[in-house]
């Protein structure tokens, strides 16, 4: 018998049997900061789509709550010395009609004014499929910004 399969035994039966869910259920300090571009109004929707990908088993998130979303308008003057600062960000995409021709729009105005070059797809629940790859493509190919889509569960 190795060393390892007796700390193995020792460690299963020494466990906190509740310790995954203490520490879920623990309120969560903002460390990772994620910049989205679109108004205040969305801080509570994209905390709400983090949520979601959360509750699909997205382990990549962690706790909700450790997120600090910060929203970012286009035109702010920095946003090159922002981009160098801040390695995590996303583009809110609305369920309306016109919302995925401006978040092409503002995509291309962040691609001209030298912005991030990976941008994580925040929406309400669309499937994989359809407009949202479109809109992946689009950017991918004319402004050469790689757009990440999460696979969602169940949309």
């Amino acid at each position: 018998m190795d060393q390892a399969a007796g700390l193995r035994r020792w460690a299963e039966r020494n466990k906190a049997p509740h310790t995954a869910i203490v520490h879920e259920a623990e309120p969560a300090i903002p460390d990772r900061t994620l910049i989205v571009f679109g108004t205040a109004r969305t801080t509570s929707q994209v905390h709400q789509t983090l949520e979601r990908w959360h509750q699909q088993g997205h382990q990549w998130i962690g706790h909700p709550n450790r997120w600090r979303v910060l929203p970012v308008e286009n035109s702010r003057l920095d946003l090159r010395v922002l981009t160098h600062q801040q390695p995590r960000w996303g583009l809110w995409i609305d369920s309306d009609l016109d919302a995925f021709g401006q978040a092409f729009q503002r995509l291309r105005q962040l691609s001209e004014q030298g912005g991030p070059d990976h941008v994580l797809a925040l929406h309400p629940g669309f499937p994989r499929q359809g407009l949202l790859c479109n809109l992946q493509e689009a950017a991918q190919r004319y402004l050469g910004v790689r757009l990440l889509l999460i696979q969602e569960v169940n949309a």
